[in-house]
């Protein structure tokens, strides 16, 4: 069965709305972000800080590259791979793509208060007018690759909804 790719910015629900698709689906799951992590031994933000954001990049894309098509996973990309390496070209031939379109004024809350500094692209030593301002900024910017996605939805679906939606594409 086609994979399903859920894209979307940070904090916009693909990792925990992708483990309850995948077990609808009897799909499995992976979260791009943790799988880098565990193949680098290192953070995203360790990453980013160490090596730089072209070098994280070229990992996503690697990442998505070893995703054979056809293997029944339902994946939560990070906020950024749509937007590089023509990574929606990738996802778009390969799969299903879901785009979780979550209010941005919500994201920037949500990224604001979440606990830590482990997004590599929010410095939280800024205001939080500043940090707001930012994100609403990346989330211009991202748009035009997110909106690409096959299905786009926001951000208070429920899985029941989005089974609804992929009958078109998968059988369920």
């Amino acid at each position: 069965m086609k994979n399903i790719y859920l894209v979307g910015m940070p904090s916009s629900g693909k990792s925990t709305l992708g483990k309850e698709l995948a077990r609808n689906l009897g799909y499995s799951f992976t979260d791009m972000d943790k799988l880098i992590e565990t193949r680098e031994q290192k953070t995203v933000s360790e990453i980013f800080s160490n090596y730089g954001e072209a070098h994280f990049r070229e990992l996503e894309k690697k990442t998505l590259h070893g995703f054979q098509p056809d293997q029944s996973m339902v994946i939560a990309t990070g906020g950024g791979v749509p937007c590089f390496n023509d990574n929606m070209d990738f996802i778009k031939a390969n799969g299903v793509s879901i785009f979780l379109n979550v209010d941005v004024n919500d994201l920037a809350k949500r990224l604001y208060k979440a606990q830590g500094n482990n997004r590599p692209l929010l410095d939280k030593t800024q205001s939080e007018e500043v940090v707001i301002e930012s994100i609403k900024k990346t989330f211009q910017e991202r748009l035009p690759e997110y909106q690409k996605a096959d299905i786009q939805v926001d951000g208070e679906i429920t899985v029941s909804q989005i089974l609804w939606l992929l009958e078109q594409y998968i059988p369920v």
